[in-house]
């Protein structure tokens, strides 16, 4: 079971979670002269900063990356890696046993090859010998050792640990406690089992909270660790100014290699600014001073994009784009616990009522008109490239949707009292569009815009009576997204916001969890995405893209659907 803590409404994103797909650049603004110069005098301060602490960037042909990270990094131990921005620098310094390919399957990291036996409750991870730490004066003669298998034992104990205070200390809930659960056999053979068949647990093991650290460095640095990462991942940490800039050189001993026997990363560094002006953001990457810009809003798409969302002709020699479908629903969320005050008596419990606002909301024009053309209309809660999505689900039908009002003695909405719809000023333009869209049916709607705050709150305590929300994928399986309406998951200890309960549900969910036949599996994820369709305690809007806007030149960057930032096989033209 999640924490409601896990995931929050993000401010900045129109996707939610902290864990964000369209990472944290997505504010408004336009640009101005006044602007420009500032754009030009914050970064250069910043540059000759990092240029002064002899970065290979003074250099102009070493292969160096730059992105700008305007919401800031607070820590570099991946235990604490909740947030894009942290999760991305996480991943250029550290490794686990597994990760996460583009193609959203589990491939080797650490771990070259794994067994599962047991009925699925047992897991044999046979390490890489050649993998090594980074060099560090904590290790004798400040050569980096070979990572071994106590490592994750103690890194896997680490995120677990009630005194580390890990946001993701739940990746590892089904793992039997102490050595019984989590043991080395050998110096290259990790085993873990877990208290019952699990199927999505090797895609959680590729999240960086459970990258591996070394006990000595972790011992010895102990408050400053947060600041003084020991991984071995493919870069190593090279100077932090907190809030200035960051910079990672290529970790000349990493294991990888690329499909042509290559080492791995071919950049020489890596250099992540914090500017926090979206629109000095966007003027970096117009000027060559950055190399990607992440996220589909802010006010400098009108600029970049034309009324198709493609790169306008006067960028398109400097800026390419790259998409992605993201693993991520945006929804609107009823109230479902009748033991809530502000629920009883209120005609919204009934089903016909809730279905009909489903069918009255245009989804593609949400898209077309304040998407910029970015994501996909939303049938279910599992995104459709997912195996588990429900074929049908939700749909915009006009003619249901007077139909439905009727039946439930509502016709043209006559007797229904106002809904009020709670968000945050992100999310104006789309609460709009839905006032607008049910006014057409005689459903009144009131739009309450509240602090981000007050919203988090009010969702988690279930003083809301109709919330706009979204999740995004930690790991990419479907119960990552069905489990928001399992009732053990009820808010406030878990994600399930709507406190939706249903027998039939739960026991689907149960039974897929623990069943380790894929297309069973994934018959009982889309028979669960029908029925919540169908009970619509929420109306599923949309599924985001991840969208990359890069300079022209660099190439080996991906977009993937959870958004990941994999630099390693990335080049850049001299």
């Amino acid at each position: 079971m999640r924490t409601a803590a896990h995931h929050v409404t993000s401010p900045t994103t129109g996707l939610g979670p902290d864990r964000v797909v369209g990472s944290a650049h997505h504010r408004s603004g336009h640009r101005t002269r006044d602007l420009q110069r500032r754009l030009s005098v914050a970064w250069y301060l910043s540059l000759v900063l990092v240029l002064s602490c002899g970065a290979p960037t003074s250099d102009p042909g070493h292969q160096v990356f730059r992105y700008n990270e305007s919401e800031g990094i607070t820590s570099l131990d991946p235990v604490f890696a909740r947030n894009l921005e942290h999760i991305w620098v996480v991943d250029q310094l550290f490794d686990g046993l597994v990760e996460m390919g583009p193609d959203m399957r589990v491939r080797p990291a650490v771990a070259r090859s794994w067994d599962i036996r047991d009925s699925g409750t047992a897991y044999l991870f046979h390490l890489r010998p050649e993998v090594r730490f980074h060099d560090d004066p904590v290790f004798p003669d400040g050569m980096g050792r070979s990572v071994t298998a106590n490592d994750f034992v103690f890194s896997l104990e680490r995120l677990r640990d009630e005194r580390t205070a890990s946001p993701g200390r739940w990746v590892l809930d089904h793992v039997l406690p102490g050595p019984a659960g989590i043991a080395a056999r050998d110096d290259s053979t990790l085993i873990l089992h877990l208290d019952r068949p699990f199927a999505p647990f090797l895609s959680m093991l590729a999240m960086a909270y459970c990258s591996v650290v070394p006990r000595e460095a972790v011992q010895r640095y102990g408050a400053h660790w947060r600041e003084h990462p020991v991984g071995c991942g493919p870069f190593q940490l090279f100077v932090w100014k907190e809030g200035v800039k960051l910079v990672l050189h290529g970790f000349p001993n990493y294991y990888g290699r690329d499909a042509q026997g290559e080492r791995l990363p071919h950049l020489d560094a890596v250099s992540i600014g914090f500017i926090k002006d979206p629109s000095a953001e966007f003027l970096g990457l117009v000027k060559g001073e950055i190399d990607m810009i992440s996220g589909a809003e802010g006010g400098f798409l009108n600029e970049l994009l034309d009324p198709l969302g493609r790169v306008r002709d006067k960028y398109a020699d400097r800026i390419t784009e790259l998409r992605a479908p993201a693993l991520a629903t945006d929804y609107l969320g009823f109230q479902m616990d009748t033991s809530l005050a502000i629920v009883r008596g209120t005609p919204w419990q009934d089903v016909r009522l809730r279905q009909a606002i489903a069918c009255a909301i245009d989804r593609d024009r949400i898209v077309e008109h304040i998407r910029h053309g970015f994501g996909r209309p939303a049938k279910g809660i599992v995104p459709p490239a997912m195996p588990g999505a429900a074929s049908r689900g939700q749909r915009y039908d006009p003619e249901r949707a007077r139909a439905l009002l009727a039946e439930a003695g509502h016709p043209n909405g006559e007797g229904l009292p106002a809904l009020t719809l709670t968000a945050t000023s992100d999310y104006l333009d789309l609460c709009a569009f839905v006032q607008h869209a049910l006014a057409g049916y005689g459903i009144e709607l009131l739009v309450n815009i509240v602090p981000l705050s007050t919203h988090k709150e009010g969702v988690a305590n279930g003083d809301l009576i109709f919330f706009r929300k979204n999740w995004i994928a930690d790991y990419p399986d479907a119960e990552n997204f069905l489990l928001l309406f399992e009732s053990d998951n009820c808010a406030p200890a878990g994600p399930n916001y709507t406190r939706f309960s249903d027998p039939t549900y739960d026991a689907l969910y149960e039974r897929a969890l623990r069943t380790d036949e894929g297309d069973v599996r994934t018959l009982l994820y889309q028979r669960m995405d029908s029925l919540v369709s169908a009970r619509a305690p929420a109306v599923f809007i949309l599924h985001p893209e991840v969208v990359r806007f890069v300079r022209r030149g660099v190439t080996g960057l991906v977009a993937d659907p959870m958004n990941q930032l994999d630099l390693r096989r990335v080049r850049k033209d001299r």
